[in-house]
């Protein structure tokens, strides 16, 4: 991960005094989890500009579906055997829709959000598909003999 810092610059020519009431301002709020030594530490950052916010969640949106996409191919090329990886998938997968209806609305536009849905959703439904013919092709293994004997059952006289 890249390691950025920011830092704030004052325009000293302006002499204005300027209150904000902290407790009021709407934004997008964030909490860093990054901190570097010998700087100021920062715990909490409201992003006002509409712009901005929407901005940043769209990163976040799409940072999270590419890494969901990356586990689909993994599962893809592991034949899709391994149901652990495949629920903790679509887990992530489901959380990640509903953190978008909940969270990211008001920030996201109608046309986006409608968009990114659609995409979890296939992600979604291709994930459940995965885990059915997983759980299938189990109970195959498991199971071989009973499918055995409904075969040899059925022959005629």
């Amino acid at each position: 991960m890249n390691n950025k810092s920011y830092y704030v610059l004052k325009d000293k020519n302006k002499k204005e005094t300027v209150y904000f009431e902290y407790d009021k301002i709407d934004g997008y709020k964030v909490n860093p989890k990054v901190h570097k030594k010998n700087a100021i530490k920062v715990s909490k950052i409201t992003f006002v500009s509409p712009e901005l916010s929407e901005k940043i969640i769209r990163k976040k949106i799409d940072n999270k579906i590419e890494y969901l996409l990356k586990q689909l191919k993994q599962i893809e090329e592991s034949d899709g055997t391994d149901d652990g990886i495949i629920s903790k998938t679509l887990i992530d997968a489901e959380k990640l829709r509903m953190q978008i209806i909940t969270n990211y609305v008001k920030y996201l536009g109608h046309t986006y959000e409608s968009l990114t849905l659609k995409k979890i959703q296939i992600i979604i439904e291709e994930l459940k598909y995965r885990l059915y013919m997983s759980r299938i092709s189990k109970q195959q293994i498991i199971y071989p003999s009973i499918y055995e004997e409904e075969k040899e059952s059925k022959r005629g006289r």
